[in-house]
């Protein structure tokens, strides 16, 4: 298990499924060192395995449970979370807060408009505050 703040730039959280597999193969490919995270790091190791040429990049494996304080442990330190776990409007506000917590960008894959605008009334003030995105829907559908 990790201790102390991350050097790796990116969290990619609920790497297990096949959106979170596909980001870190972008990342990957454009050599961004990365964390990939999940509640089962085997799950995660078995997504990450389907990657082609992983071993050419920086990234970590780890589990995490999905709550605030495990969450804002795991992204202290990196400059971007991405987050996965669906459905947000019930899993998302755990990382959300987490990312503002550990003062990083917070982005997700989300496609719920019903999330996005509870994530932009609930939290939108206070990460503009601190200078931070929060993005969420930057699915492509």
């Amino acid at each position: 298990m990790r201790t102390g703040p991350t050097d790796k730039p990116v969290v990619v959280y609920g790497v297990s499924g096949y959106t979170g597999r596909l980001i870190c193969e972008y990342l990957r490919e454009f050599n961004v060192s990365f964390i990939a995270a999940g509640r089962d790091a085997k799950k995660v190791q078995a997504a990450l395995d389907k990657i082609p040429g992983l071993d050419t990049v920086e990234h970590d494996v780890v589990e995490v449970s999905h709550d605030v304080a495990s969450l804002t442990g795991l992204f202290e330190g990196a400059s971007v979370v991405c987050n996965t776990v669906g459905p947000f409007i019930k899993y998302g506000p755990e990382a959300v807060e987490a990312a503002l917590a550990a003062g990083c960008h917070y982005t997700d894959t989300t496609g719920e408009q019903d999330w996005t605008l509870h994530a932009k009334n609930t939290w939108g003030e206070a990460f503009a505050e601190k200078g931070l995105l929060l993005s969420p829907g930057i699915a492509q559908m």
